[in-house]
């Protein structure tokens, strides 16, 4: 199959897609002959601005050109098409050096043209020449021969120096709106002669980000496959199905602020082979939509026309507040960020969800007690915890003969009590849920963020279960658990650290090793180990010989 972009590459400025406004003030310089001396293209990747220049090399030259659009059958043109030596294209990525400049464009530009009426040099990614390859260009530019034209094209303008900007006639090339990329996709599908469902071109468009040819090239793969209809299971295979429809159950489930039926969808959706990254993408995006939608009367108007996803995502117009919008898309991002840095996946996904089922994302948040004093569905507070402020004070209070006397013996030593506030210990026995955990952890993630070894190992393990003010942690490695429960000083940092961003004041970890689910009972040990017993469940242990 050849390359779509480049056999339906445009040959005059009407046919360049989404770029109006640039074309337009090109084809009416060409056509009034009030020709600059150089250019500059700036823009995303993919969106035509090589093709402009090369319309516009062909256009200045073209000596029977009509409306300022190239004739495409004069010599010139021809010439041009089949590639001139008036026509100069330099790759700046790989000719950055002041010595190619020179020998490239300097020192050959004061000679006239061979062919043409122009010599038109494009220099791609110009952004990558080196400042001394610059300065060797400045006083050409800013002074060439008549008969020489500069067009500089580049997706980082930023990097440009100022002197040339300041010496081009600027053009900012715009991303193709999707609209426009689904209209071009139907006229290469039907010049190609192939059939294709309505949606794929929506996730096409959706998938390139504004990139045309990202978008053709795309197509391109789905036309290789050999059949000449193209259906969303054929397309699967080259573009992986939105997992929207999940990100927008989830969603519904987090607007009726029920944690359970969440956490549990999410557990499905693990035994169905869901990825969970791609899934934080489309949350986010989701959540973005919903955004635009509380503002924009039109894009709420686009969502509820759209396709069945889209409407299903319109219902929670107005479900969330624009500023719990906001949390939720900054949550969200911060729980993805870690995933990707190391954390479960799923716990960091689970971690989100509760986080925005239980209100901790609601901007009147801090008037309701806190994320702890809410259950799953949005009820009270129902551990009587007083809400922890900036103006709460966490302090180490002594336990007094007479405390140890009233409370009894116990197997273990009490830790510390912690008092908040004016004096009243925040502490009851299993007064918080896993859920609660679950938003602690990102806060005890982010105090330890100095200690990174037991960052690194917290960061693999997950909360699985509580007994009575106990936090269950399921390890992945036994090396892991020793580090952090074998050692008092590592244990201990990590229980005063939970107890401080949790405000309770006997809290206590405790862990197991395995894969085991939330509530159920220990797993077994990880079998199969093996590359030296997984590099001694992993950092561990010894083997000298």
């Amino acid at each position: 199959m050849p390359n779509l972009s480049r056999t339906y590459r445009p040959s005059k400025f009407s046919e360049i897609c989404g770029q109006t406004g640039v074309t337009e003030i090109l084809r009416k310089e060409v056509e009034q002959q009030k020709l600059g001396h150089a250019y500059l293209f700036s823009g995303p990747r993919g969106v035509g601005k090589t093709t402009a220049a090369r319309i516009f090399a062909k256009a200045v030259n073209c000596t029977e050109q009509k409306d300022g659009e190239p004739c495409q059958k004069c010599k010139s043109c021809e010439n041009v098409t089949k590639g001139s030596i008036d026509v100069i294209e330099m790759d700046a990525a790989s000719n950055t050096g002041v010595d190619n400049v020179r020998e490239a464009i300097v020192e050959h530009v004061r000679f006239v043209p061979s062919e043409l009426k122009y010599k038109v040099y494009i220099i791609d990614e110009a952004h990558m020449l080196s400042t001394s390859a610059w300065n060797a260009l400045l006083k050409t530019i800013e002074e060439p021969p008549e008969h020489a034209m500069f067009i500089f094209a580049t997706t980082e303008k930023h990097k440009v120096p100022a002197t040339i900007v300041s010496r081009c006639q600027r053009f900012d090339f715009r991303r193709i709106s999707s609209d426009d990329i689904v209209t071009r996709l139907k006229e290469l599908t039907e010049k190609e002669g192939y059939k294709v469902e309505h949606e794929i071109y929506a996730s096409i468009a959706t998938k390139s980000e504004g990139c045309l040819r990202d978008a053709e090239n795309l197509l391109g793969q789905l036309f290789s496959l050999g059949e000449k209809h193209i259906t969303k299971d054929i397309a699967s295979l080259v573009i992986p199905q939105s997992q929207l429809p999940m990100a927008v159950d989830l969603l519904t489930l987090a607007a009726k602020r029920d944690s359970s039926s969440a956490l549990q969808k999410i557990q499905d959706l693990e035994q169905e082979g869901a990825a969970f990254l791609p899934l934080f993408d489309d949350l986010i995006a989701a959540v973005r939509s919903l955004m635009l939608a509380t503002s924009v009367a039109r894009e709420a108007e686009a969502l509820k026309s759209g396709e069945e996803s889209s409407k299903a995502l319109a219902t929670l117009i107005g479900k969330f507040e624009e500023g719990e919008l906001l949390n939720i898309s900054l949550t969200l991002m911060e729980r993805r960020k870690e995933a990707k840095q190391g954390l479960d996946p799923r716990f960091a996904l689970e971690m989100a969800m509760v986080a925005i089922t239980v209100g901790a994302t609601r901007t009147d948040h801090a008037d309701k007690g806190g994320p702890s004093g809410q259950n799953g569905t949005g009820g009270q507070n129902n551990n009587n915890q007083a809400p922890i402020t900036k103006e709460t004070s966490i302090t180490n209070k002594p336990i007094t003969k007479q405390e140890q006397t009233n409370e009894g013996s116990s197997a273990s030593p009490r830790p510390p009590a912690y008092e908040v506030g004016g004096g009243s210990a925040v502490s009851s026995l299993s007064s918080f849920s896993i859920n609660d955990v679950y938003l602690w952890w990102p806060k005890l993630l982010a105090a330890l963020e100095n200690n990174k070894s037991l960052l690194f190992i917290l960061k693999l393990c997950k909360p699985c279960e509580i007994k009575e003010s106990t936090i269950i942690l399921n390890f992945q490695y036994p090396y892991h658990q020793q580090t952090i429960l074998k050692n008092q000083k590592n244990k201990l940092l990590v229980e005063n650290t939970l107890r401080e961003v949790s405000g309770h004041n006997d809290l206590m970890i405790d862990g197991r090793v395995g894969s085991a689910q939330d509530g159920s009972s220990p797993a077994q040990p990880i079998q199969n180990k093996d590359t030296v017993t997984r590099l001694l469940d992993a950092f561990g242990g010894q083997v000298i010989a």
